[in-house]
């Protein structure tokens, strides 16, 4: 244990000691740069009034110069990436996140890269505050600060993935009405995927897209609306491709269905608005219910600190804690079930 600490206190102070070295240098020549910039900034304004001004500006912003940087950091890792079957195979998973915005931009890879780049930026800003603000360093504060950081663009896509399908949700009544007046007017189901790719904005213009560029390559509609329900998971287009599943096998009109379509997606969002109004103050009041225990956790915190220490530091306080902990999520998922109401 004694070689341990030894160890430990060793590796410490080192990594402090580079680290502010490091950081001397670095603001060393940022200061030496600055300088430079300032003085030849003064012999621009001497020299500025007897000269004519370039048509072509070919000087970057800073901001832009920092991202030029970090897009070439990026691709050389990206292209050290590729090399491995591992990373390829793992990146398929991002594959979905490519629009055709960005798809010229972009690839799976570079969110490979891009997430390697943020963990090593976490560990750089750890090391950096164990610097500034000098205690016991740790390898593992290093390894669970870097793994957040692997992860923090999962994270953002899980959001993403949720405010993407709230967006779809509501935008899909007005698809339906757009593709319904196509039929109508002598349109076919291409050239009706492609009014609405274009009238409508946001993530339903890109899944059209894709639908557009599905059919164009011999797939059928059910089929199309099939793939579209399994990248959104939403039950609206669930239903919708039931709909279209059951043309396609009976035979029908298509006008006829997507007017049936139109008319229950319509219901549906008039109730959902109705049981949204009845059931706002219930949801604020059971909001209000999960957050008062912290509230009144942090109020007897600020009065007096060493008010709930007993249930940290003794055993029968880890106990009650434990309990406490688990009555406290019982009752939050017992909540979020009761205010949750279906209505379809």
């Amino acid at each position: 244990m004694g070689i341990v600490k030894t160890l430990n206190s060793f590796l410490g102070s080192f990594v402090n000691n580079f680290t502010f070295y490091a950081l001397f240098i670095i603001l060393t020549i940022i200061i030496f740069y600055l300088l430079l910039y300032y003085v030849s900034s003064l012999k621009e304004k001497r020299i500025a009034k007897y000269s004519i001004d370039s048509l072509k500006n070919n000087d970057k912003p800073f901001f832009e110069v920092v991202s030029d940087i970090y897009l070439l950091f990026r691709n050389h890792i990206t292209k050290l990436l590729k090399k491995s079957t591992v990373f390829s195979k793992y990146s398929l998973k991002y594959n979905r996140y490519i629009t055709y915005d960005n798809e010229k931009d972009i690839c799976a890879m570079d969110y490979i890269s891009n997430k390697f780049l943020i963990a090593f930026l976490f560990i750089f800003l750890t090391i950096i505050t164990n610097t500034i603000i000098p205690h016991m360093f740790s390898i593992f504060q290093m390894i669970f600060f870097g793994f957040i950081g692997f992860f923090v663009i999962d994270i953002y896509f899980i959001i993403y993935d949720i405010t993407k399908k709230k967006q779809i949700e509501q935008d899909l009544l007005n698809a339906i009405i757009i593709m319904n007046n196509a039929f109508r007017s002598g349109n076919s189901t291409m050239q009706a995927i492609e009014i609405v790719s274009k009238e409508l904005k946001g993530p339903i213009s890109q899944e059209f897209k894709k639908m557009h560029l599905e059919i164009s390559y011999g797939l059928s509609l059910d089929v199309v609306f099939e793939r579209f329900s399994k990248r959104v998971e939403s039950k609206e287009v669930n239903y919708i491709t039931s709909s279209l599943s059951i043309l396609n096998k009976t035979g029908g009109n298509i006008i006829n269905v997507f007017s049936s379509i139109e008319k229950v997606l319509f219901d549906k969002r008039k109730l959902k608005q109705e049981m949204k109004s009845l059931t706002s103050s219930s949801k604020l009041v059971s909001i209000f219910l999960l957050v008062l225990p912290i509230m009144f956790i942090v109020l007897v915190s600020a009065l007096n600190r060493e008010y709930f220490l007993p249930l940290i530091t003794t055993t029968v306080g880890n106990i009650l804690l434990v309990i406490i902990l688990l009555l406290y999520s019982i009752y939050i998922f017992v909540v979020i079930k009761i205010m949750n109401v279906r209505y379809y």
